[in-house]
């Protein structure tokens, strides 16, 4: 018995035990389930800061709505401050692959500009979110591998909580040059599935950006929503904050807010 007993606290001491087996795929299923709303009204700030850069802040109203292939959503941004902003709008219709589309609405010039997909790497509003950080996640697009369990880098402190630690990379890798980036490396929470960190390397291979994720709010009984993002340039000190408020998952989206021909309309 004390050598059985020996055996199993040396296992237990490895990890071999206390992390049951798992795959990717599966985990990554969950998060996908666990960020599937049906639709959301939000009200938004987002602020710019760190590096050379001076601080700058805007606030938008962002609808999202699940389409009906319920795999893919359509989401607007509509901004209010500051005056050099004010009632610009962007509009993302996801689609399968390299086919989604991104208007953006200029007042000013009364006209509407379309994102390339070249261009969607590009930086969202002077922040470092990037357009196609801004559509959500999509399984269909990536492998998965697991890479172990770990303490959550945001939550060390919490026993309780533990990570899977998770690499992604590109079914496709011409995507790369859309995207930005060639992987990614997810730590997905145990209790919710959420990301905690996600860390982007560039197409090069090189880690260049870090995303954290601090509060998450409860939409329904097993769907959440990041309230506080916080995406770092790891080469410059750049740093964006994207923060929601007043996050309604019950009210009714008219479906054609989000039609092509309505963008720059009030509602």
């Amino acid at each position: 018995m004390k050598i059985l007993g020996f055996i199993t606290l040396s296992l237990l001491s490895f990890g071999i035990l206390a992390a049951p087996n798992w795959k990717a795929t599966e985990i990554m299923k969950k998060n996908e389930f666990s960020r599937k709303m049906i639709q959301l009204k939000a009200e938004g700030k987002i602020i710019i800061d760190g590096g050379s850069r001076k601080r700058q802040e805007k606030t938008f109203s962002w609808w999202r709505s699940l389409q009906k292939n319920g795999i893919h959503y359509n989401t607007l941004t509509k901004f209010h401050t500051p005056a050099t902003v004010k009632d610009q709008a962007i509009l993302f219709l996801e689609a399968e692959g390299d086919k989604n589309e991104i208007l953006m609405w200029l007042p000013t010039f009364k006209k509407t500009r379309m994102i390339e997909s070249s261009q969607q790497k590009g930086s969202f509003m002077a922040s470092d979110f990037s357009f196609s950080d801004i559509t959500a996640l999509q399984n269909e697009d990536y492998l998965y591998k697991e890479m172990g369990i770990e303490a959550c880098p945001n939550f060390s402190n919490d026993k309780k909580l533990s990570c899977y630690k998770i690499t992604a990379t590109l079914k496709n890798t011409a995507s790369a040059d859309r995207l930005g980036y060639s992987k990614l490396l997810l730590w997905i929470r145990n209790d919710n599935f959420m990301s905690d960190r996600v860390h982007y390397f560039d197409e090069s291979g090189k880690l260049f950006k870090e995303l954290n994720t601090t509060k998450i709010v409860n939409i329904s009984k097993n769907t959440f929503f990041f309230q506080y993002l916080h995406m770092k340039n790891l080469t410059n000190g750049n740093f964006t904050i994207l923060e929601f408020s007043q996050i309604d998952g019950n009210k009714k989206i008219p479906e054609n807010l989000f039609f092509k021909q309505r963008l720059g309309k009030n509602d």
